[in-house]
């Protein structure tokens, strides 16, 4: 193996690994879902730790624990740089650690609209993100654009899919199971993956440069 793709792989092997959990992870919490909504449900037990959205469910505290860590990891990269650049990782690090509360707690999603949702999530993230994305620049902070980008991509995916999976319900009077179960699927999986990429890129950005920039 040539010594760059092997080192390319020993960067990226967890973030393969930790890919294919919430596959296996995602894919078994909507074969329960599926097959409660077909009329064969397992324990309630069982239900509820593979729930695919509900608190405490697995699914939730995966993507839940990625934000987090993501967040840790920019505090701990601004405990070790100065200046600006400290105050921008602070501000990473609050925005992986806020994303990651606001996951675990479904409240927002339940008592709100998907539209509701969408215009609140964008009128937050787009000034949030142009703040980080500005300040990147100006203080020159390594991997500051790649970060902000991946931060962007996550908000698109929770946002966007959970605005589509709204949008399936609403033009159909009586949601088929397996077009909602679906929805529902792609829009927890495609959020865990995002966040996932959120970790990947922060971390990535924390082992570039350690000089104190």
């Amino acid at each position: 193996m040539h010594p760059t793709a092997r080192s390319e792989w020993r960067a990226a092997w967890w973030v393969l690994l930790l890919a294919l959990v919430a596959v296996v992870l995602f894919g078994a919490a909507y074969a329960v879902r599926l097959s409660c909504g077909l009329g064969h449900c397992t324990a309630p037990a069982v239900r509820q730790l593979l729930s695919l959205d509900a608190v405490g469910g697995l699914p939730r505290l995966f993507t839940t624990a990625v934000l987090a860590a993501a967040g840790v990891l920019a505090g701990v990269r601004g405990w070790s740089v100065r200046g600006r650049v400290r105050l921008w990782w602070a501000g990473v690090a609050v925005t992986g650690l806020v994303l990651a509360v606001l996951k675990s707690d479904s409240a927002l999603e339940s008592e709100a609209s998907p539209t509701a949702t969408l215009v609140l999530g964008l009128a937050v993230a787009v000034p949030a993100l142009a703040l980080l994305a500005g300040a990147g620049r100006a203080w020159g902070v390594t991997g500051g654009t790649r970060v902000v980008s991946a931060f962007a991509g996550y908000a698109l995916a929770a946002l966007g899919l959970d605005a589509l999976t709204g949008l399936v319900e609403a033009v159909q009077d009586d949601a088929g199971t397996l077009s909602e179960h679906s929805a529902a699927f792609a829009e927890e999986l495609g959020e865990a993956l995002a966040a996932l990429a959120v970790l990947a890129v922060v971390r990535a950005a924390t082992a570039v440069s350690r000089t104190g920039r």
